[in-house]
Formats: structure tokens, sequence, C-alpha cells
């Protein structure tokens, strides 16, 4: 298996090239710098969470769109075996466990926040929906102004096209599964 920042890298190159994108054009639509681009899609340059956001609202994709790898019929995973990305100085872990499927549209993600981690989600593309379950810990979502704590064993749902932080405000980690589901645009 590809190291993530090498499978991102691929998998930007070829979508910006079977769309007939420039760096020049990919970075005025993501807000990526061109130079920042150029070192990603050579593997020279390991994405956080935020940038990986940025590239796939920029070219309207699914996040799973640049770290996924080929399928297969029977998928199992392993979240020790497969790498992740990050963000808060890795107190924030996404492992992305089934990339986006163009016939359900949706993605499922593991996210795992380290005691006092925290993620602030750029708002994604109209119509797209989180739904979050908490395995384990006890669980920060703010929605715009909207604080929900959430224990383990709970789920929620919202649409993801608002500001959103994920935060961990406890001493034990807390541990997400992730849907994030596209509705046809």
């Amino acid at each position: 298996m590809d190291a993530i920042h090498v499978r991102v890298g691929n998998n930007l190159e070829k979508i910006r090239k079977k769309r007939g994108l420039s760096l020049d054009k990919v970075s005025e639509l993501t807000g990526v710098s061109k130079g920042m681009l150029y070192q990603i899609e050579r593997g020279d340059s390991q994405p956080t969470i935020t940038t990986v956001w940025k590239i796939t609202t920029g070219l309207n994709l699914s996040f799973s769109s640049l770290i996924r790898t080929e399928e297969t019929a029977v998928s199992i995973v392993s979240r020790a075996e497969i790498p992740h990305v990050t963000e808060d100085n890795e107190n924030c872990k996404v492992y992305l466990l089934f990339p986006f499927d163009p016939q359900t549209r949706f993605e499922i993600y593991s996210i795992v926040l380290h005691p006092n981690g925290s993620y602030l989600s750029s708002p994604h593309n109209e119509g797209v929906y989180e739904y979050i379950t908490v395995v384990s810990g006890v669980f920060t979502l703010k929605i715009r102004d909207e604080i929900f704590n959430l224990p383990a064993g709970d789920a929620i749902r919202f649409a993801g096209n608002a500001p959103h932080m994920y935060i961990n405000e406890t001493d034990e980690d807390v541990v997400l599964q992730v849907v994030m589901y596209y509705t046809e645009s």
C-alpha cells in the first residue's frame, strides 16, 4: 500500500490531468498555492486534513477521492494497517476506511481525537451530510455557535455546509465513526 501522501499526490495529478486543469487553475479553484500543489503531486509533502478539504471542495470532489486506493470485491480494513492524515499537531487522526462509492454516494472514516485535540472543518459543499457515531470517549461538536456534547454510543447527523469543529475536551481519546453522504447535485 502506498504512503498516504504518495496516494494523494497520484490521485490529485490523475484528476487534474483528466479535467485538463493546470496547477495554476487548481490553485485558483482551491486556494492552495501552486507550489504546495506541485509538492503534493510529487509526493514531497504530506498535506493536512485542511489542505485536502480545500482541494476537494475547490474541485467539487469527495474527500476520499484523493486518498483512496483501487477497489477489490471484498475489503477488510484494519485501522492499524492504513495510513492516516492528521491535523492539530497529530492530535486529530483521520483514517479512510471505505472511499467514496458513486453507487451509494458515501464514504466512511474513523477519527481519533487525542486528549484536548480539535479539528476545525471548513464548510463542505452544499448537499454533504455528516453522520457521526461516538465509539468511545465524550465528543464535543460545535456547529456554528451551537455546541453538542455526545458520550459513547450517541450519534449525530448534520449538514456539513456549515462551519463545524470536532473537539475532545477530556483526558482520554475520542474515537468516532464518520459517514460522509453526498447527495446528488
